[in-house]
């Protein structure tokens, strides 16, 4: 079994994502050990440039709504470290913008799809991977978005409720396994100048979106190493400001 800290981050796949700058952050670490997927790692060339340069950096090909996928992978993991200190299910898609009224409900289907139940899927796969280590941090990338209490002016009716769900699922996850010792949060990485969040930008007027990777990528670290039991189940933002469900 590896002594390295193991973290395992999906959604690698694009240079300028969030799940990219993630993995660079904890790779650049000493005694690290991280596993990045991507669902066509032959066309993610800069993360498979990246490991190349840094050995301590592992490519997965991973469809994350694929159960027989997840399961494949995390029998590679097991293969390789025997279990991992902290997962981040940050692979998710924006794929529609527009009122409830518009929506198509295939694309309700799809967001549910890929936001909601992926991360579910890789709980359920990679549990006995986080349980075989101490820290046993499992984080979900969320949004802001997804709050109910505090329901923001964007026309992400899909993608909205898919995070909501998948916030319950966190919560849900995080009061089944606390007594374990496990560390399950939701976590907010702000409004992030990425494909998604320039979409999601230029959908109500803005040119870009406001803060850039490196700037949520460095909160997002923070908030992950000091996350602890009281952190536990609750909704964080990158800033270190708690949010409502």
């Amino acid at each position: 079994m590896s002594s390295n800290t193991v973290y395992f981050i999906t959604g690698a796949n694009r240079a300028t994502g969030l799940g990219f700058g993630l993995v660079k952050a904890f790779a650049s670490r000493p005694n690290t050990i991280v596993f990045a997927t991507a669902r066509n790692p032959s066309t993610a060339t800069e993360l498979t440039d990246l490991a190349k340069q840094n050995p301590n950096i592992h490519v997965l090909k991973l469809a994350v709504d694929s159960e027989s996928d997840t399961k494949r992978v995390a029998a590679e993991v097991q293969r390789l470290t025997g279990g991992i200190d902290v997962v981040i299910a940050n692979a998710g898609i924006l794929n529609y913008t527009g009122s409830g009224l518009e929506t198509p409900i295939a694309a309700v289907e799809e967001h549910f799809r890929i936001n909601t139940l992926s991360p579910l899927i890789l709980f359920q796969a990679l549990y006995p991977l986080l349980k075989a280590r101490q820290t046993r941090k499992f984080v979900v990338v969320s949004t802001q978005a997804a709050s109910i209490k505090d329901i923001m002016p964007l026309a992400v009716t899909a993608y909205g409720a898919s995070k909501a769900a998948l916030n319950f699922i966190t919560r849900r996850l995080h009061s089944e396994h606390l007594e374990e010792g496990f560390v399950i949060i939701p976590l907010n990485p702000g409004w992030v100048a990425t494909d998604m969040g320039n979409a999601g930008a230029k959908s109500v007027g803005m040119e870009k979106a406001p803060l850039t990777v490196e700037q949520s990528v460095e909160g997002q670290v923070k908030v992950i190493d000091g996350a602890g039991k009281e952190e536990s189940g609750r909704f964080w933002s990158f800033d270190g400001e708690e949010l409502a469900w």
